[in-house]
């Protein structure tokens, strides 16, 4: 007689399952630690492969799907979190040629600002200012930070070339890497206003002027209408300035998710019901919120498939790295089978 958990397994494995992806970008960096974007022509490569093996399907009928609990097999949804320009520039064209739909979560205090996202702008000035100083010294949280580049206050070319290589968080090949990843995770749990001021601290310790490529900024005003009145798109929630919410108080939380859907009600003229933690990062009184506001759903960065059985405001989803056609198809293969 086979054992019950056996045939428990068995049947989670045959279970219809949908998968949701995970994208932020659709950009070619020279440098892109944390593997956030993927090169426009890799991006049409996965977009054919999902065209033609799978239904890509809207995240909201997932939703009505998952409500009812009638999750269909080789369905797919995507969606793209933060909300930069070159989803509009790169990303939209393509998902139109090849008719896929997508949900655009989008951070509402970036939108229409001439500068970089947080991390993306300590990023420019850790690893790419040709120089900075020997010592940093900052007060984060109340506590003293100090940090000595020693020798690696000039960038040469063989730290660049290591640097651009580098995936966050595996261990930095050089001192710069280092206190990026240090100061990345001290400044995430911080308060909105407490960051900025850090960032321009930083800011003025490292001399930095440099002016990023309008293309890494967040979207314009006028992009974001664009996605908003397509057939093809949706627009969801990502809070107002992107917190790791599980560090905040529930009242804090509250308005970062309820603040960031008015604004974005203004711009797109229509109600928005479904939310992307952003980090991936959650509690309880981030749960708590998000019912007392009926979201019909929202997604975390668990690499899970979804089915019936899943809870709709723990949704999991896959990132997407830049990956050609057959890397991809893999990708999709293992997931698929995942339970």
């Amino acid at each position: 007689m086979v054992p019950s958990k056996w045939v428990r397994q068995i049947k989670r494995f045959f279970e219809p399952k949908a998968i949701v992806l995970m994208y932020h970008r659709v950009a070619d960096l020279p440098a892109d630690p944390w593997q956030l974007a993927v090169q426009p022509n890799h991006f049409e490569q996965q977009l054919k492969v999902l065209h033609k093996k799978f239904k890509v399907i809207p995240v909201q009928e997932l939703v009505t799907q998952l409500n009812s609990r009638t999750v269909q097999s080789s369905t797919v949804c995507i969606t793209f979190d933060d909300g930069y320009s070159d989803n509009f520039v790169y990303a939209k064209p393509l998902l139109e040629k090849y008719a896929c739909p997508a949900t655009f979560f989008i951070a509402s205090q970036y939108i229409d600002r001439k500068q970089l996202f947080w991390w993306d702008e300590l990023q420019h000035i850790l690893l790419d200012s040709p120089e900075l100083p020997e010592n940093i010294q900052l007060s984060i949280d109340g506590t003293t930070y100090s940090y000595h580049l020693e020798a690696e206050t000039v960038l040469t070319k063989r730290r660049s070339m290591q640097q651009k290589a580098w995936v966050a968080p595996e261990h930095p090949p050089t001192r710069r890497c280092e206190l990026y990843l240090h100061l990345w995770e001290r400044l995430r749990p911080l308060p909105d206003a407490e960051l900025q001021d850090m960032l321009a601290m930083i800011r003025t310790w490292a001399h930095y002027h440099m002016k990023p490529e309008k293309i890494n900024w967040p979207m314009t005003r006028a992009q974001l209408q664009g996605i908003a009145k397509h057939p093809l798109f949706d627009i969801g929630l990502h809070t107002v300035t992107h917190p790791a919410l599980s560090f905040h108080p529930e009242d804090t939380q509250s308005r970062e998710i309820l603040d960031n859907r008015d604004s974005l009600n203004k711009i797109c003229h229509h109600p928005l019901n479904m939310l992307t933690y952003p980090y991936g990062d959650y509690n309880d009184a981030t749960i708590s919120v998000v019912k007392k506001e009926h979201l019909s759903a929202a997604f975390t960065t668990t690499e899970q498939v979804v089915t019936r059985r899943s809870d709709p405001y723990c949704l999991g989803r896959f990132q997407v790295k830049n990956w050609g056609r057959r890397e991809f198809e893999a990708r999709l293969s293992q997931w698929a089978k995942s339970f």
